[in-house]
């Protein structure tokens, strides 16, 4: 319910501020916004506090008003094999779900079919996007995958430069996997070159063609308001690998906290360990004075280890943005739904 409030907020304020500006063909008209906003919540105040000073969210109403609409696509076919049919309609942009491609599918199957997220690259970064299509056989639909604001402001994505994907296509009664779709490459156009990857931060593991970078810690007050550890990675090898948290240390107290992603060749990912409110309250952890890390790197095909890091500690310039925790949930709750004056 929270998550749904604060995107309701979300887009809410982007109409607000949308509305004090030329309109822009590219931006979704009034009507759209207000109905995600219906649909999401029945009320919801803006904010009355600011976040405590050094605070940032991972995703601000700025990132989401500014986001680049330009870039759009002509229909272009995704699939054709074996009585199932998809297809990529157009890129649209949701003012809560973020860019959405529309796939029509059919199935001319004699089988129940699920579809889902195989890969997907933005801008050279791996994404994990919204997409869960089950379809009965003989009928046809249209269905989005929905890019996170989230996941593009985890990886400073602006604009949509260079999009591919791969679908996974299962049973969806036995989840049995029936095959997956050859890579798609989505033909944009007003399109810019993407930016150059910010590897700026400090440097948890460097070998052998795979780095790890800690970005530091960061708030998500908007979607999740815990604290989370926003870790940049590359792989610059032939091979797909898996990086993940083996231990996490926070004062001195191990924290149940897990970050597991997937990265195929010559591919980046920003994705973040989340520090829950309620695991720092079970250890009397009132402020993050000191976060140690531990990576580790397998080759995601054989299941393999390549690396384990040693334990990193945050730098501490790293952890003063969070050295505070914010407000529980209950707290939070109670202050979006404050009446205004």
């Amino acid at each position: 319910m929270r998550r749904f409030l604060c995107a309701a907020l979300a887009a809410l304020m982007l109409l607000s501020l949308a509305a004090c500006g030329q309109d822009d063909p590219g931006t979704e008209s009034t009507d759209d916004v207000t109905a995600a906003v219906t649909q999401q919540a029945s009320a919801t105040a803006e904010p009355t506090e600011e976040p405590a000073k050094g605070c940032h969210d991972v995703v601000s109403l700025d990132f989401i008003n500014t986001f680049d609409r330009t870039p759009s696509m002509e229909e272009q076919p995704v699939y054709d094999k074996d009585g199932l049919t998809l297809t990529a309609k157009s890129l649209e942009y949701d003012p809560v779900d973020g860019p959405t491609i529309m796939l029509s599918v059919r199935n001319d199957t004699d089988r129940d079919l699920l579809i889902q997220n195989d890969y997907t690259t933005v801008n050279g970064y791996m994404i994990k996007p919204d997409v869960d299509i089950q379809i009965r056989p003989g009928k046809k639909s249209e269905a989005p995958m929905s890019i996170s604001y989230l996941g593009l402001a985890m990886a400073d994505i602006h604009s949509l430069s260079e999009v591919e994907f791969s679908l996974r296509i299962l049973d969806s009664k036995t989840y049995e996997v029936i095959g997956t779709t050859p890579p798609v490459k989505l033909t944009l156009t007003g399109t810019q070159p993407p930016a150059e990857p910010d590897t700026s931060g400090q440097l948890a593991y460097d070998a052998d063609g795979v780095r790890v970078i800690l970005r530091g810690i960061k708030h998500d007050t908007m979607f999740e308001s815990d604290s989370v550890l926003m870790v940049y990675m590359e792989n610059n090898t032939d091979k797909t690998i898996s990086v993940q948290n083996s231990k996490l240390t926070v004062n001195g107290c191990d924290i149940t906290a897990t970050m597991g992603t997937v990265l195929l060749p010559h591919k980046r990912a920003v994705d973040k360990i989340d520090l829950f409110n309620s695991d720092l309250d079970e250890h009397g952890i009132a402020s993050l004075d000191s976060v140690d890390v531990t990576f580790e790197i397998n080759d995601y095909e054989e299941w393999k280890p390549i690396a384990k890091t040693d334990s990193v500690a945050l730098e501490p310039l790293m952890i003063e943005p969070a050295s505070e925790i914010p407000a529980g949930e209950e707290k939070a709750e109670e202050a979006a739904t404050a009446p205004t004056e």
